[in-house]
């Protein structure tokens, strides 16, 4: 399931990916209706613009056997109004399982990385590096475990350039790939991740500026009680240089299939939900026990699909049949928490006052003006600075009168 504007109109619509790929046009105030259903196999999706011309577009990945196995991913450009053309289709591995999109050679075009399934002892992760009009170079296979199932992108060294995580289902654990800056890719090293991970999240838990990773692991079958069993989600936190701490695991209900990340109650700290549970982040990397809602379901993500701020979620719930995650329908639930909004602070001194905001907001920017009703809000000339879990702007106050406000630049910009 892949968020994004698809139609220009600053509202955040699903394209979700079944035996097909279904597009749903988001109204604003939490409802969709049906753009288009685009044929083909198609097990997973992710949105990025690969042609460079503004407008979103859906890159497709197949997981399918029938009547051979798959070896290529499908590209379909976005028209600007919600609907979709055929593009490019691109040979990328055994069995395309799971997508992510990122500037891997720091050229300023999207490139992709897709996770393959492959076989119990042979699986790769393969990287295509756009040539920035909606096709593709040819596919670099990355030998990484055991029947990948997910892909993930973040700066996981801190050196500004792009790395991969991936999860192996059969070997229970995630491999991180550390990316050279060129569109290449360092060999993995793994970690142990719960019981058949097969979902990765990228977020800062403890507030220390340094990504860590959130798995969801859908756990064992046990025949005596006729359960899956050990499911829940696993939290590896990142010391910064590419390692990891060892994972700690929280339950979170039956068969995790999906873990997403989003400040659900608004108090500043990440949270996780996978579909049916959410966990709330104390904001030291730890969690709080799983919290139910709705039914088992098998994807899901977060986005604000009535324009209040505050983010709401979209799970994907099985159809049946193979694959597991073939989508029947999908559910939107909408947040209802109070204070879910971002909390700018100001602290005053007899020099200076000092501006502050959550330091997972980074999309959002301080801008200033000299008049509250002002047409000319501007970005703040003073460069924020990390500190305790908060991006913070210091302003002396021997100058003329000023007014701050946070702007996210993902939303003005399309990008959510």
């Amino acid at each position: 399931m892949a968020l994004g504007d698809f139609n220009g109109d600053g509202k955040l619509d699903l394209a979700v990916a079944t035996d097909s790929i279904w597009v749903f046009l988001c109204k604003g105030d939490g409802t969709f209706q049906r753009a288009g259903v685009y044929g083909g196999k198609a097990f997973s999706v992710v949105a990025g613009d690969f042609n460079a011309d503004g407008k979103l577009d859906l890159a497709v990945a197949p997981f399918d056997y029938y009547p051979y196995p798959q070896d290529s991913v499908s590209i379909l450009l976005g028209n600007g109004d919600g609907t979709f053309k055929p593009g490019a289709s691109l040979r990328a591995g055994s069995l395309p399982y799971a997508l992510a999109c990122g500037d891997f050679n720091r050229d300023g075009r999207l490139d992709l990385a897709v996770a393959n399934y492959g076989s119990y002892s042979n699986a790769d992760v393969s990287v295509l590096l756009a040539n920035g009009d909606g096709t593709f170079q040819t596919a670099v296979g990355y030998r990484v475990g055991k029947n990948l199932t997910s892909v993930a992108v973040g700066d996981f060294n801190g050196d500004g350039k792009p790395d991969l995580v991936v999860a192996n289902q059969h070997a229970n654990s995630v491999s991180i790939l550390l990316g050279n800056g060129d569109g290449t890719f360092k060999s993995a090293v793994n970690y142990g991740a719960g019981t058949i991970p097969v979902d990765v999240a990228v977020g800062d838990f403890n507030a220390d500026g340094k990504p860590d990773l959130a798995v969801a692991s859908f756990g064992s079958w046990d025949r005596i009680s006729a359960t899956y069993t050990n499911s829940g989600v696993s939290v590896l936190l990142g010391k910064g240089e590419g390692t990891f701490q060892t994972a700690v695991n929280y339950g979170a209900g039956m068969s995790s299939y999906s873990v997403a990340a989003g400040d659900f109650n608004g108090d500043g700290k990440l949270d996780l939900t996978v579909a049916g549970a959410v966990l709330l982040g104390n904001g030291d990397g730890t969690f709080q026990p799983a919290v139910t809602y709705g039914g088992r379901g098998v994807f899901v993500a977060v986005g604000d699909f009535n324009g209040d701020g505050k983010p709401d979620l979209a799970a994907a719930h099985s159809g049946g049949g193979f694959p597991i995650a073939t989508v029947g329908h999908v559910d939107v639930y909408l947040n209802t928490c109070a204070s879910a909004e971002v909390n700018l602070a100001a602290v005053r001194s007899n020099e200076a006052l000092t501006v502050s905001w959550p330091l997972l907001y980074t999309s959002f920017v301080l801008e200033s003006a000299t008049n509250l009703g002002s047409t000319n809000w501007q970005s703040a000339i003073e460069l924020p600075i990390t500190n305790n879990g908060r991006l913070e702007v210091t302003v002396p106050r021997n100058q003329p009168q000023r007014y701050f406000r946070l702007r996210d630049r993902d939303v003005t910009e399309g990008r959510r």
